[in-house]
């Protein structure tokens, strides 16, 4: 039986692969680790996820974080808590990155009674053309207003085709009066849904659309046995819970 954490790791690693694919960037699986470069200055797409709490690829994973050092281009390492020994730490270290961020990892059974929706106050389709791609890049995007991410953001969707991802893949975005403020994506892997990117603009926030797209997302899983997997911020992780969901474990992300 796959352990809940291991669930989480899966699940991130197969959008890691789609999200690197749709922009043709190179990505490195190796037994203990998964590295992304998408040839963008993007933190948010360039990742390294640690697989395992023994490194047994030093050689690689060094090399591929030196090659991203000398192109000044930013990544994000995401581990699982449990992961994060003294070796992993002393590389962290060495590289400067430091933590930014934790978050819960929370699991949901299955989804056999979740219920309908419980608002109609948003206009909710999945993206199917570059029109609504635009839409779902400007509220992704509006979360990074002002910062270096905002302008690498710009330069990767520059480099994303629809065509790549996958039927694993929904997007899903939530509109008032064809205006876009709520986004959403559900990824399918062999042994989980994942759902991520439910943001909302801060001009809509307090109102409900995140929950409203967030419920749409668990209805649209097929296999209803299929487990649904997380991460929440510590504020965020009440939300979730209302849905099911408990807590499974802890991802630490350095940047």
């Amino acid at each position: 039986m796959i352990a809940d954490q291991q669930l989480v790791i899966n699940n991130l690693e197969e959008k890691i692969r789609i999200f690197t694919h749709t922009v043709n960037g190179k990505l490195i699986n190796e037994e203990d680790f998964i590295f992304t470069n998408t040839e963008i200055p993007t933190d948010t797409f360039n990742i390294l996820l640690p697989k395992s709490s023994q490194i047994k690829n030093e050689f690689n994973i060094r090399s591929s974080i030196e090659s991203m050092t000398l192109k000044e281009y930013p990544f994000s390492t995401w581990i699982d808590s449990r992961y994060l020994n003294a070796s992993w730490q002393d590389l962290m270290e060495e590289y400067d990155l430091k933590e930014a961020e934790r978050n819960v990892m929370m699991k949901l059974e299955n989804t056999l009674n979740i219920g309908q929706r419980i608002s109609h106050q948003l206009m909710i389709t999945s993206v199917k053309n570059n029109e609504d791609l635009l839409k779902y890049i400007e509220v992704f995007k509006s979360l990074f207003e002002g910062t270096p991410e905002e302008e690498a953001l710009k330069s990767y969707f520059n480099e994303f085709s629809l065509k790549k991802l996958g039927s694993e893949v929904q997007m899903f975005i939530g509109c008032i009066d064809e205006m876009a403020v709520t986004t959403g994506l559900l990824i399918e892997s062999k042994d989980s849904y994942g759902i991520y990117d439910v943001m909302t603009k801060e001009t809509s926030r307090g109102k409900g659309h995140g929950s409203e797209m967030f419920q749409i997302l668990l209805n649209q899983t097929k296999d209803k046995q299929k487990p649904v997997v997380l991460q929440a911020s510590n504020d965020g992780k009440n939300i979730y819970k209302r849905f099911g969901f408990i807590e499974i474990g802890e991802m630490v992300v350095f940047e």
